[in-house]
């Protein structure tokens, strides 16, 4: 089993080796129309990536095949790179209880015991 130091080095590792990345989804749009025969027809699929820009959806279509691909390739490695930022988050919070656990611990005193302060005091009695 890996530490989590050589954890942490590989998911660095793997962040390091990223290629470009985004955000958001590509779906398949379809246009409904209406032949000259009257009969509905459906034209598609239409590649269009959206996305969420200052709290709003933006939706752009993609034009060429080559551009859907290289933006769905995109998408997964934002993705990826999301997934990694989480586990080296856990690692790092791991390594910080390991860093805390020798810290000396403040005591709580036993239910039904009395404070320091009034022992001395009953005692002087």
């Amino acid at each position: 089993m890996h530490t989590i130091q050589q954890q942490r080095q590989a998911i660095l590792a793997e962040l390091a080796r990223l290629g470009p990345m985004r955000r958001g989804s590509v779906t398949d749009q379809y246009v409904e129309t209406t032949g000259t025969d009257g009969k509905p027809r459906r034209r598609g699929p239409y590649p269009v990536y959206t996305a969420k820009e200052d709290g709003r959806t933006v939706s752009r279509r993609l034009n060429r095949p080559e551009l859907a691909a290289a933006c769905r390739d995109h998408i997964a490695q934002g993705r990826r790179f999301r997934e990694l930022v989480d586990q080296l988050m856990r690692l790092g919070e791991a390594l910080s209880d390991q860093a805390l656990s020798g810290t000396a611990q403040k005591k709580t005193p036993r239910p039904g015991s009395k404070p320091a302060s009034k022992r001395k005091a009953s005692s002087l009695l």
